[in-house]
């Protein structure tokens, strides 16, 4: 095909439509010049027919929502304060006194043993007085007769003591001995006591 005959065949529809031709290529131009000039557009949701954020894809709440979901203070109903009844306290009981503790008894030093009763001059005993050595009576010495496992008798105050040999025979000898705190300070062996008989002792 000749390439001038074509264009003889199409020159005359060219010159028909070339004004609308030329009119959308400028259109077409201002409108993408008005395009690069306005920079890149951010549709929102609302423009795209969406409710919600373009950003976060949240759908956003209608103001109808809100409210029903936010109720004014005056729509929310408050609870009727009701009058509580005064609590009264409960009676305390007061506890028990302790109990009052039993006095304990300190033990008691045993009492001393009788004084010696007076010297029979005609009865059958063994008597006399402990002094110290300055001549001052020397009381509460144990005087034991016989093995000092036991005190006959103690002296007393002024040192003067007696021990009644009533029930025993006469004749017999008699270990005479004077303790001071459990130990022996002065001992007369085998005395023979057939009546009144008078031993007296000096403790330094």
């Amino acid at each position: 095909m000749d390439p001038r005959s074509v264009w003889r065949d199409y020159l005359p529809l060219l010159r028909r439509y070339w004004p609308i031709v030329v009119t959308v290529a400028v259109v077409a131009s201002l409108f993408m010049a008005a395009q690069i000039a306005a920079g890149p557009r951010t549709y929102t949701g609302a423009e795209l027919g969406v409710a919600g954020s373009a950003a976060t894809g949240e759908p956003r709440a209608t103001p109808e929502a809100r409210a029903a979901a936010n109720p004014t203070p005056s729509a929310v109903a408050t609870p009727a304060a009701t009058d509580a009844p005064p609590e009264t306290a409960a009676p305390t009981e007061e506890p028990p006194p302790p109990p009052t503790p039993a006095p304990t008894r300190r033990p008691t030093a045993p009492p001393p043993p009788p004084p010696p009763p007076p010297p029979n001059p005609g009865g059958l005993g063994i008597g006399g007085r402990v002094t110290t050595g300055s001549g001052a009576g020397y009381g509460g010495v144990c005087v034991t007769i016989g093995p000092p496992i036991r005190c006959a008798t103690t002296t007393a105050a002024n040192g003067t003591y007696y021990i009644s040999l009533d029930s025993a025979p006469t004749g017999l000898a008699w270990d005479v001995r004077f303790l001071v705190g459990g130990v022996v300070r002065v001992e007369r062996l085998g005395v023979v006591v057939s009546g009144p008989t008078t031993i007296n002792a000096i403790i330094p």
